[in-house]
């Protein structure tokens, strides 16, 4: 009888992100990547015949029994616990009648068996140190490597050295996503010229469950033999699965060329004149991406990425064609902060932008994006930073975001548009009109945390008021309407922001 495996990296997020340093984050990115899609066919037995599908951190293989199943696990498994420490994967298996049972009932169920074998996890105590050992920077284990880097010596554990070491090799998949002609960034500083700031954005795709449910109800099993629709749904699920992957990479490949048009633009701010291309892949796995990049194109390199990936639909199956959308989290930071807490702070601004999808439109899908300029002053998740530090003297809410990308509903006014309509209203005036002086504009930031009426006093001391009249289908009294303030987020972020 059939057998599938599934498997899966665990926590690749603490693997990848666990310190500050890029070798090791782009080395321990190359390591799953190289797991999870070229391990198996280098072992030369034919192990990537029996793909399904790959992405998202999970794979999924068909083998025609058993024994060819639990073979693959052994390979792939004994290779990962001796060659890469610290990478956590899970594998199972599950047997099958091809005839007399539904497969798309048997992967709902070796879903189901591998979460219970992650629940059932084992923490397992033992000695790492004996108190004598020099200790990895990195890690703090026991460091058994040395390590030139940058001229100095420095002493690592074993899964650090190997994370450094693969961080020297090409990822083909990554070195498709960048133009040519540019070499690799090994650190986070040649991102920026000025300022020291970054941006991780962290992209995942909305309701991808829903979609691949969808795939079942075109699949007709009718009573008897349930080997022909079995075959039918894996090929259909294989495809679409791909069709995702690419058009994910598409995207991301859209965004980095409209990123080179821009190149004059951006050799101020960026080290791009010195063939230095200012974004980082860190993680491109099918509706799972996350890169770097310097921290002013942060936001307008997500906002491409988002509406590359709508403006182009995938096949679902035989001819039909559905639209993908998906949420992006920008944290923008300093370089010297811990790049792990930054990317927690990516998550943490997706998952928001997904939960106000849900709370104000359920059941319909449009991309969100939302972004924080992380300062080092703030402590708390996104929701308590924002109830706590987000709000007007007076009881307004100071943000728009998270801000709707292609919702063109009439009543919704929170759009990355009218973002945009704001912060040409407090520059493009500034800069060609000279009428609003760039200390005006950063006083604005303070003043409009007291509300609306320090606010109007504000505005019409100044003799500025005529310049925030709000957007097409919200107008503004005083930077304000109803309980919200319309232009914080473009004042607060003007510094952080280049338009592509």
């Amino acid at each position: 009888m059939p057998a599938l495996v599934l498997c899966e990296i665990s926590r690749k997020q603490d693997y990848i992100f666990g310190n500050n340093k890029l070798r090791e984050n782009r080395g321990a990115s190359i390591i799953i990547e190289y797991i999870t899609e070229e391990l198996p066919r280098s072992l030369n037995k034919g192990y990537e015949k029996s793909l399904i599908y790959n992405g998202g951190g999970n794979s999924l293989y068909k083998f025609d029994d058993i024994v060819k199943a639990k073979e693959f696990i052994k390979d792939i498994s004994e290779i990962v616990l001796e060659d890469y420490p610290g990478v956590q994967l899970f594998m199972t298996c599950e047997e099958y009648n091809d005839k007399d049972e539904r497969v798309i009932d048997v992967v709902d169920r070796i879903y189901h068996k591998l979460n219970v074998k992650k629940n059932r996890r084992v923490n397992s105590g033992l000695q790492v140190s004996f108190g004598i050992e020099s200790i990895c920077e990195s890690s703090g284990l026991p460091a058994s490597f040395k390590c030139d880097m940058d001229g100095k010596d420095r002493l690592v554990c074993e899964e650090v050295y190997i994370k450094i070491e693969n961080s020297y090799k090409d990822s083909s998949k990554f070195k498709k996503l960048i133009p040519e002609g540019y070499e690799p960034i090994r650190e986070f500083r040649d991102l920026a010229t000025e300022k020291n700031y970054l941006a991780i954005v962290h992209i995942d795709g909305n309701q991808m469950g829903r979609k691949f449910m969808k795939l079942k109800d075109y699949i007709k099993y009718d009573y008897g033999d349930y080997s022909r629709a079995n075959e039918e749904y894996l090929k259909s699920l294989r495809k679409f699965s791909d069709s995702v992957k690419k058009a994910y990479e598409d995207a991301f490949r859209k965004m980095t060329y409209t990123i080179e048009k821009n190149r004059e633009n951006l050799e101020r701010y960026t080290k791009i004149k010195d063939n230095r291309f200012p974004v980082i892949p860190i993680i491109v796995a099918g509706d799972d991406v996350t890169y770097a990049t310097n921290g002013k194109i942060g936001i307008e390199s997500a906002r491409i990425f988002l509406e590359h990936l709508n403006e182009n639909p995938i096949e679902i199956y035989n001819g039909e064609k559905i639209k993908l959308n998906a949420c992006a989290g920008i944290a923008i930071a300093g370089i010297s902060r811990p790049f792990f807490n930054t990317y927690r702070l990516a998550e943490d601004l997706c998952r928001n932008a997904k939960m106000r999808l849900s709370k104000e439109y359920p059941g319909k899908d449009y991309s969100l994006i939302d972004w924080h300029v992380e300062q080092g002053d703030l402590l708390g998740n996104i929701s308590e930073i924002r109830k706590k530090y987000y709000n007007t003297l007076d009881g307004f809410s100071l943000c728009m975001r998270p801000l709707y990308i292609n919702n063109k509903d009439e009543n919704c006014w929170s759009s990355y548009e009218n973002f945009l309509t704001a912060f040409n209203d407090i520059t493009d005036k500034r800069i060609y009109e000279d009428k609003i002086a760039r200390n005006k504009i950063k006083a604005l930031r303070d003043v409009l945390k007291r509300g609306k009426k320090d606010t109007e006093i504000y505005l019409k001391t100044n003799n500025i008021e005529d310049y925030f009249s709000g957007f097409r289908n919200k107008a503004s009294e005083y930077c304000f309407s109803g309980n919200s303030c319309l232009y914080y987020d473009a004042v607060e972020i003007v510094d952080y922001f280049l338009k592509l």
